[in-house]
C-alpha cells in the first residue's frame, strides 16, 4: 500500500475518497485505503470482459431488468467502504446513480490477481457478506476455476468450486455457464 496523501488519516470516508487525485486507484475497506496499482494484467481484463459479455448477452436476450457493470465502477457499501469489483450485477435500479452504485449489488465477480488474492478472499468477501451481496464469485484465470459464495441467512455458505466443463449457476439472473466459458479467450 504505497499511498501518498497530503494529510494521512487513521480512517477514510467516501467524502475523502471523492477528493483523492484521479491517478490514485484504490478502494476503502473499514476506512483503510487499499492501493490498486499497478493496473490488472491483460489476461485479467480479458476474463473480466468475457464475463461481462456472457452476462450481458444472456440478460439482453431475456429482457432481464438487472444491469451489468464492470470496473472501474465505484460501489459505495457504506461511508467507510468503497470498492471497485471487476464485474457486478445490480437489480435494484434505485441504487444506480451517476457517481456509482450506492448499496450492495446482487452479484459480484472478482478476477483474482496475485497482488489482490488475499484481499479478495478474506477482507472483501467478509465485507460483501456483511453488506448482503447475494452471490460472490471468485474467478481464477491462472488455475481456471470459479469459486461461488452464496448468502444464506446473512452468512456465506461453504464455497462451491467449478472447473473446466463443470456448470455453475448465477441464481439471481437464472443463468448457467460452464466454468471454461469464462476462460475461452481469443488467441
Amino acid at each position: 500500500m504505497a499511498i501518498n496523501l497530503a494529510h494521512e488519516k487513521a480512517s477514510y470516508t467516501y467524502e475523502d475518497y471523492k477528493g483523492f487525485p484521479d491517478h490514485l486507484r484504490c478502494e476503502i475497506l473499514d476506512g483503510e485505503i487499499y492501493d490498486m496499482t499497478p493496473a490488472p494484467t491483460t489476461v485479467h481484463q480479458a476474463v473480466a470482459l468475457r464475463i461481462v459479455f456472457l452476462l450481458e448477452r444472456d440478460m439482453e436476450s431475456k429482457g432481464h431488468p438487472c444491469r451489468v457493470f464492470m470496473a472501474p465502477t465505484d460501489v459505495i457499501l457504506s461511508d467507510k467502504d468503497v470498492v471497485q469489483p471487476d464485474v457486478l450485477i445490480v437489480c435494484d435500479r434505485s441504487k444506480i446513480k451517476e457517481a456509482g452504485i450506492f448499496g450492495a449489488p446482487d452479484v459480484l465477480f472478482e478476477v483474482i490477481s496475485p497482488s489482490t488474492e488475499t484481499k479478495d478472499r478474506k477482507k472483501k468477501r467478509d465485507q460483501f457478506e456483511r453488506f448482503g451481496v447475494r452471490e460472490y464469485f471468485i474467478v481464477h484465470p491462472d488455475r481456471q476455476y470459479v469459486e461461488k459464495y452464496t448468502l444464506d441467512a446473512g452468512i456465506y455458505k461453504k464455497p462451491e468450486l467449478y472447473e473446466e466443463g463443470e456448470t455453475f449457476r448465477i441464481d439471481t439472473i437464472e443463468l448457467e455457464l460452464k466454468a471454461r466459458d469464462l476462460f475461452a479467450l481469443p488467441e
